[in-house]
This record gives structure tokens, sequence and C-alpha cells, in this order.
């Protein structure tokens, strides 16, 4: 769901009069339809300025980069892909580094800010942890442990699908870290790890299911339970999209979670998810009717031949059409970024076929939440966002509802917001090209609904909605949506 085009990979370096650039860097690369966030990091050792790169939206964490320089003000490096070599050629002024990116026939920009190192206020300290899950499987992240006398309540940070590091950094935006910040600070420890095979945990993500990430989760819960710090009887988890699943999934098994915070998690099958997901896209996209249908069709049938076991190869010729129809609806600027249209449709084709036919997918599809809901003693608190293009929130609300009323749950809370996207950005559109154009922050009702249900304190209403009106799923709708 957050993959881009670029397929960026690898690198060495040279340099010198380095010390003006060592350090950590934060920015983005610039095109014309998007932004994807980045991190450099330059080292200088022994008279050689090395570097690597960080493209979290794209699960890509360290690739070296090559033929790196640095002649104040110049800044120079290059990152080899399967597409093209990518160049960033810029300069460093006033701590900033700011340049031109090409890659083959894309053409944009990039910018760097300085990463300020991080000095924790007195409010908490973070501790770097290591959980061992299996003798393949071992977890790196952080525990964040507010200031004062524990022990302290504490919330298990789950990400969504996708290779994350312990921060969500998506498109810039830093969910987790953020949200860490802001619990600790109101005196919730907080744990999150990067996934299984990604940056510091070590593991093979490419044959898990929600089922592995699951196991995951109960060893971080495990490891929890060993520490003085933590009150057990009040731990928790909180999950994003698939990792509010996997938040269902634990807790199911799990009667002493004692809360569960669901964002933007789903309450339907995985394969009525996606449909839905790929409906609402392709409408906020422009297209029409007639090809939102034919692209269902096509998924459904795809569906159908992954639970059969056959091949998908047949299916390539209509998704490479698919595909086609909608560079044609691009500018001819974007068109342009894309390069050679045929090899770049052929390999979009390829990795979304193969990606339907993944361990994870297939358990994906099939995978019914409500099934460990209904299991589910800890209280609930469910959060969506109206805007939310993929999780749907009404349908996933009301399926969500309507599951707790029947198992006769009473200690759960839904809320959807109006104007939120499934990063819980104050949104436009709710469009996945929105989120890294939008202010990397939380709408306002977000973070301090979640803390005060952590800690046990009535909701608040709203500021966009002060009657309340968008408080609760079972009212379908906001009055205040535009």
């Amino acid at each position: 769901m957050r993959r881009t085009i670029l397929g960026l990979v690898g690198l060495v370096v040279l340099a010198f009069a380095q010390t003006a650039i060592e350090g950590k860097w934060e920015g983005a690369i610039q095109l014309p339809s998007m932004e994807i966030g980045m991190e450099v990091t330059f080292v200088s050792e022994a008279e050689e300025l090395t570097a690597t790169i960080d493209i979290p939206p794209q699960g890509a964490f360290g690739l070296p980069l090559k033929n790196v320089s640095f002649e104040d003000p110049k800044v120079y490096f290059e990152l080899p892909t399967s597409l093209a070599t990518a160049i960033f050629d810029g300069k460093l002024e006033e701590e900033k580094i700011r340049g031109s990116f090409t890659q083959g026939p894309a053409k944009g920009e990039f910018y760097l800010n300085r990463s300020e190192e991080v000095v924790l206020p007195p409010e908490y300290s973070e501790e770097e942890v290591s959980i061992k899950v299996t003798d393949d499987v071992k977890l790196a992240g952080a525990l964040s442990i507010p200031e004062g006398e524990g022990p302290f309540p504490v919330a298990v940070l789950i990400s969504g699908s996708g290779p994350q590091d312990r921060d969500e950094n998506v498109f810039g935006f830093k969910i987790f870290a953020t949200i860490a910040d802001h619990l600790t600070r109101q005196g919730i420890a907080v744990l999150r790890c990067d996934d299984r095979g990604v940056a510091s945990s070590t593991g093979d993500r490419e044959v898990a299911t929600s089922e592995d990430y699951a196991e995951d989760v109960m060893a971080q819960v495990a490891y929890l339970a060993t520490r003085s710090e933590i009150d057990t009887a009040r731990l928790g988890l909180l999950g994003h999209s698939e990792g509010a699943l996997i938040a269902g999934m634990v807790a199911a098994e799990n009667p002493n979670i004692a809360f569960v915070v669901l964002m933007a998690g789903t309450a339907l099958p995985g394969g009525e998810i996606l449909l839905a997901q790929q409906r609402l896209i392709l409408g906020a996209e422009g297209a029409s009717q007639k090809e939102i249908a034919q692209a269902a069709d096509l998924q459904k049938r795809i569906f159908a031949a992954v639970r059969a076991g056959e091949s998908l190869e047949g299916f390539k010729p209509e998704m490479r059409a698919i595909i086609k129809r909608g560079i044609d609806k691009r500018s001819e600027e974007e068109r342009k970024a894309l390069g050679d249209i045929d090899k770049f449709t052929e390999t979009v084709a390829e990795a979304q076929l193969a990606a339907v036919q993944s361990r994870w997918m297939r358990f994906f599809i099939d995978y019914d939440p409500r099934k460990d809901l209904v299991k589910v003693d800890a209280r609930v608190l469910a959060f969506f966002g109206e805007k939310d293009l993929q999780v749907p929130a009404r349908m996933n609300a009301a399926a969500m509802e309507e599951t707790f009323k029947k198992a006769g749950k009473e200690n759960y809370t839904i809320r959807i917001c109006c104007k939120a996207n499934h990063l819980f950005q104050a949104a436009n559109t709710g469009a996945v090209s929105e989120y890294a154009q939008l202010p990397k922050e939380f709408v306002p009702c977000f973070l301090p609904n979640v803390t005060n249900f952590i800690l046990g304190l009535p909701q608040v209403p709203c500021p966009d909605c002060k009657d309340g009106g968008c408080e609760k799923a079972r009212t379908g709708k906001c009055p205040h949506r535009k």
C-alpha cells in the first residue's frame, strides 16, 4: 500500500572537510506527484567519507551510498537501483542541504535538514531493549519510561502492514515516535520495536503472516512482565491498521491484557477490505464506475485463483492494461518521470501478482477479525478516520459495533473523526497521495482521547464536532462532514 516508483538500492564514498556534514540528516525526495521521506547518515573515518540512506516508505534501511563527496558547499552522492542510478547533487547552506534529484528520465529535487540529537526531557527516559522471540527472531526496540516512581501503565505499539521500524515512519510522519513521546510524558510507559527483519530486528519477514507478528507481540508482553517499572495490571496494546488486527488476536488469547486501542482497525475479512479500499482509492483518483467495476472483478478472480492454488500468470495482460490506463491519465511530466512505460508496467504487474501470492496475503484475505474480537475481555477504544480510504471507517465501525453487541460486550468506545485519514492526519480527500504533503501531526482529538482512555479518564469531544456527532459509530455519519 505504501510502495513508490523508485525501487532504490545501494553504495560507498569519498570526500574531505567532512566534519561540517557528518551526522544524521532527515528530508525527502520531491517529485511532481509525490514526496518520499528519507534519512542520510554521513560518517568520516580515516579521511574517507561514507554514507548510508534509509527510505522508510519503501522499507529500505542502511543502504550504502556511492561516490559520496563533500567539497564545501557542494554535496554529491549516488544510489544505484534496479531502474537507474539515483543521483543527488546539492549544496550545504545554513545547516540545510538542497539540490537536484535525477533517476533516468525522472527529475525532481531533494532536501535534507540536520537531525538534532534528541535530548530527552526530564519527564522520561528511553532504553534500548532486545527481545528474543525464537532462535531466528530477535526484536530490537525502545522502552520509554516516565519519570517518577512506578510501576507505570504501559502500551505496546503494533505497526501496520509493510516493513516498519519502531517509529512507524510513513512519508516522513513518525507516527509511533510521536505517540510514544506524548504518552510517556503523560505517565504511560511505551514499548515499540522494529518489525521482524527490519532495521535492527532479525527474522525473515518474507514468509511471515499476521499470526507470526502476533507471536512477536506476545513476546513483548512477556518481556514487560519482567520489568519492575511496569504495572502488569495496566498493560495494553495499541495497534495501527494491520497492527490493530494483531492486537485483537493477542488480546483474545491473553486475558491479562487490560486495554486495547484499535487505530484504523479492520472488522471484516481482508478480501472485503481490499475490495472496498480499491474502490475508494480508484474513485479518489478519478476512475470511472466502469473502470472500478472491471478492477473489482479482476481482483475477485485473482483472490479465487489464489485460494485454489492456481497460477496467476494468465491475469498479467489484464493487470498491465489496468496499470497502463492509470498511467495514461497522468500528466506528461509524471509519465516522463516513470521512464520506460512498458518496463514500468511490467514491473508493477509482476510485483502486485507476487504480493498476492505471498503467505501474508493468503492469510490476510480470508482472516476475519471478528472471530477474535468477540473473545476480547479487555476494554477497547476503536478510533477511525472518516476520510480513511484504506480502512473505510463506517463499514468497519458498524461491523465492530455489531460484533461487540452480539457478544454482550459493554466496555468499549468507538469514535470516528470527521477529518482524519488513515494516518490520523487532518486530510482534504484522504487520498494516499496526500500523506506526504500534509503536516506531520495528528488531528487534535486523537492523542488526548487515547491518553484519557488508557488512564481511565473520560473521553473529550472532537473540536470540530462539539456536539459529539463524530464520536459514536452507531450514528454512521458525521453531521459536520463537508
